[in-house]
């Protein structure tokens, strides 16, 4: 027995030792498995840190970084090849205001829904990209042709053509893309990026849905307007606006009842400067905000004064769309109102029929707050297609103002009686102006006629039933001293024809 204790001994160190190894083995694998498990944790860390830091968090799309790296990729890719690159600046029109009326919220459901549509427009090769803000990039690479980035350009404005769906409103969008093509246009990307915003700037004042390959003009364009652009922020800040008078004769009194300010730019080396050199510019950039402050302000202060001389005078302010869109723009308005101590009734806001039948702006609203400070509403050359007679309805307007296209109609039948239709029917060349008067009184607007330049078309206009007239047959316009000097002596020539009858 003794002689097997040895043995048995042996054995049992024996077994404890495959134990202790097995739990060695055991502890290590769990160790080995552990480790695993976090390495895997850090990887995946690491690729969701790369993702966020190369693609856009709303949309999911490549961000402006991730964006550069593909376009060195497809820069290279195409000098080896000898193949076309196509850049797309893509950018949403009137953005903002659907920021602005419809709340943020409103405006990323738009943008998510933009992004998918212009990934449905593009093949797997190509890259759509976030810059940011409203601004989108497509990439187009392997291209054989640069007709095909236009092709696309077009592909992508009929697929956001389409009514977008936001809290079960529809809403109706619109983008401006410029094209920059390698190696065409630029070899290098800074260049090919800048080229293609330039273009999306030219399409932009195209119109809504517009896409434009670039051409070496812009670029002097661009330049210009740069300079423009400085030169009316100089402008603003040395005092050089102006606002001249023009009169608007009331038919049924036949007496001045009310002006259109209109804004113009003495320049101290190229003197006067009418609104078309300089007013889309300035329409287009931030500095119609300003401007058009000054303009209401100024305009708010000589009806002020035209009223304590004894002249109460109804002055038109035309309203841009970035203007009336403009957040704060009702208070704004009104605080002027309170400085100069004008009475709201004194000013007209002129505003264009598209502004009206835009679904995604608080329209409605904002024109309900203006006519609670007692401001009149005017639509400007009504006529033109856009409003119907149910907008009309639906928004609280004053007075519409009749397309000057339809009072030229007034002058050549005055000038051909007899002109006659391609079917031999005789043309009624007043008969959209009668129209339009009727259908207004219908509605208790009054109708205002813009661009009279003779007596007869006055004398048609005063016939049909039109209330108020303006234009060089009546008057240029004029500054305020002049318009002063202008009611005084219409005021003696009435006076001396009362005394006479």
């Amino acid at each position: 027995m003794n002689s097997l204790l040895p043995v048995l001994a042996g054995i049992a160190l024996s077994l404890l030792a495959l134990w202790y190894g097995e739990l060695r083995v055991r502890t290590l694998r769990t160790r080995c498995a552990q480790l695993q498990s976090a390495l895997e944790a850090h990887r995946e860390a690491e690729m969701r840190l790369d993702h966020i830091a190369h693609h856009d968090s709303l949309t999911g799309l490549p961000n402006r970084l991730q964006c550069q790296l593909q376009l060195e990729h497809g820069i290279a890719y195409a000098r080896r090849h000898g193949s076309l690159l196509a850049v797309l600046f893509v950018d949403i029109d009137h953005f903002k205001s659907i920021n602005d009326n419809l709340g943020h919220d409103a405006g990323d459901q738009v943008l998510m829904q933009f992004a998918q549509r212009l990934r449905q427009c593009v093949r797997e090769v190509d890259t759509v990209a976030r810059q940011g803000g409203d601004e989108f990039i497509v990439l187009l690479t392997e291209l054989r042709a640069a007709a095909d980035a236009q092709q696309v350009a077009d592909k992508i404005n009929a697929a956001i053509a389409a009514p977008f769906l936001v809290h079960g409103e529809t809403l109706a969008v619109a983008a401006s893309i410029g094209i920059a093509v390698y190696p065409d246009d630029d070899l290098d990307i800074d260049a090919l990026l800048e080229k293609a915003d330039l273009a999306m700037y030219a399409a932009k004042q195209r119109g809504k849905g517009a896409g434009l390959r670039f051409v070496p003009s812009m670029q002097a364009k661009a330049y210009s307007r740069v300079v423009l652009e400085t030169a009316l922020r100089h402008a603003l800040e040395h005092d050089e606006f102006a606002l001249t008078y023009q009169p608007k004769l009331n038919l049924n009194e036949q007496k001045i009842t009310g002006v259109k300010a209109l804004l113009r730019w003495r320049h101290p080396e190229l003197g006067l400067v009418m609104p078309p050199d300089f007013l889309p510019v300035l329409e287009e950039s931030a500095l119609i905000l300003p401007v058009g402050a000054w303009v209401l302000a100024t305009a708010a202060a000589q009806a002020r004064r035209w009223m304590e001389l004894g002249h109460p005078l109804t002055v038109s302010v035309h309203l841009s769309p970035r203007q009336f869109y403009q957040k704060d723009i009702v208070r704004s308005f009104a605080e002027i109102l309170h400085q100069t101590g004008l009475p709201g009734r004194y000013i007209e806001l002129e505003i264009t029929e598209g502004m009206l039948i835009d679904k995604n702006q608080n329209c409605e609203a904002v024109l309900r707050q203006f006519k609670q400070l007692g401001m009149r509403i005017s639509i400007s050359d009504f006529g033109t297609g856009y409003a119907s007679l149910n907008y009309l309805r639906r928004f609280p307007v004053d007075l519409v103002k009749i397309n000057k296209s339809f009072i030229d109609d007034l002058r050549r039948a005055a000038q051909q009686p007899t002109d006659r239709h391609s079917d031999g029917r005789v043309a009624d060349e007043g008969a959209m102006v009668r129209a339009i008067i009727a259908m207004a009184h219908t509605l208790n607007m009054q109708v205002i006629a813009g661009g009279v330049e003779t007596g007869d078309q006055l004398a048609q206009l005063t016939a049909m039933g039109c209330d108020e007239a303006f234009g060089f047959c009546l008057s240029a316009a004029v500054s305020p001293e002049e318009l002063e000097a202008l009611l005084v002596n219409r005021w003696r020539q009435q006076a001396a024809i009362i005394a006479a009858g």
